[in-house]
C-alpha cells in the first residue's frame, strides 16, 4: 500500500454520527455503487484498483491522521494505479454450483 500513488477512501456521513440499528442496506447502498463506478472508470482509463476494507482495523488512527470528522464512517479503500502486468484476467473462482443455492441452502 505504501507504494500505491493514489488511495481513494470512500466514506459516508452519518446522521447523528452513529450507524443505524437494523437494516443498513440503504446507507451503504449509496456508497458502494459509487466506489464500484470509480473502479470501472479507472479500468476504462488503463488503471487498476482493488476493493479492500483491511484498513478498517485502523479506522480510528486513519480518521485522526486524515482529520475525518467523527460523524463520518470509512467504507472502502481503493488503491488505484497503473497496472504493471500486460493483461487483466478473471480471478480464480469456485464453480457456481458450489456457491449458488436456489430456494434452500
Amino acid at each position: 500500500m505504501g507504494e500505491v500513488p493514489v488511495l481513494v477512501l470512500a466514506c459516508i456521513a452519518l446522521p447523528g454520527g452513529r450507524l443505524p440499528e437494523g437494516n443498513q442496506a440503504g446507507l451503504w447502498g449509496s456508497l458502494l455503487p459509487a466506489a464500484w463506478s470509480h473502479m470501472l472508470t479507472a479500468r476504462a482509463r488503463g488503471l487498476g484498483s482493488a476493493w479492500t476494507s483491511l484498513h478498517l482495523a485502523y479506522e480510528a488512527e486513519i480518521a485522526e491522521l486524515l482529520g475525518i470528522p467523527g460523524d463520518v464512517r470509512q467504507g472502502v479503500l481503493l488503491p488505484t494505479a497503473y497496472h504493471t502486468g500486460d493483461t487483466f484476467r478473471p480471478a480464480a473462482r469456485q464453480p457456481l454450483e458450489e456457491v449458488l443455492h436456489l430456494d434452500r441452502w
